[in-house]
């Protein structure tokens, strides 16, 4: 019998599938937020959830809104800032075309964006990190089953 796993893990799973490919970071996305990142690997993307609400709406549903966060990581060169501007179009323009993750979601909703820098790994790096709020409901006692 195969596992099945909470829905927030099948979340980033979609959105995972769903960042796969975009032109500037083509299939560096990584699910993990402290995945070491090495030069080959930049452009990429890494993404994770961050936090989650939980609220009964009704005796037996939960509404959750979970935080999905896409980190747009690049190298620290010349015009790095447009680079991560770029790949920030790239991922909100895919997560609208995905809005409900093949059904798991009732929405995506870009919620904030800031820069940050990196200079722990063998190339400094600038980090565009994207916050999603998405929005699904579950039902009481099956956290695995979207609504």
């Amino acid at each position: 019998m195969a596992t099945v796993y909470h829905v927030r893990k099948q979340i980033r799973d979609a959105a995972i599938t769903a960042l796969t490919s975009l032109t500037t970071t083509g299939s560096r996305v990584k699910n993990s937020p402290v995945y070491p990142l090495q030069e080959a690997d930049l452009p990429g993307l890494r993404v994770f959830t961050q936090s989650e609400s939980i609220q009964t709406v009704i005796q037996k549903a939960r509404e959750r809104r979970l935080i999905l966060v896409v980190e747009a990581c690049v190298k620290v060169i010349s015009a790095y800032q447009d680079t991560v501007d770029l790949i920030a179009k790239e991922v909100e323009t895919a997560m609208d075309a995905n809005s409900k993750l093949g059904g798991l979601c009732i929405e995506v909703t870009p919620v904030g964006f800031e820069e940050d820098q990196d200079a722990a790994g063998e190339q400094p790096v600038a980090i565009g990190r994207m916050r999603f709020e998405v929005l699904y409901h579950t039902s009481k006692g099956a956290p695995g089953v979207a609504l």
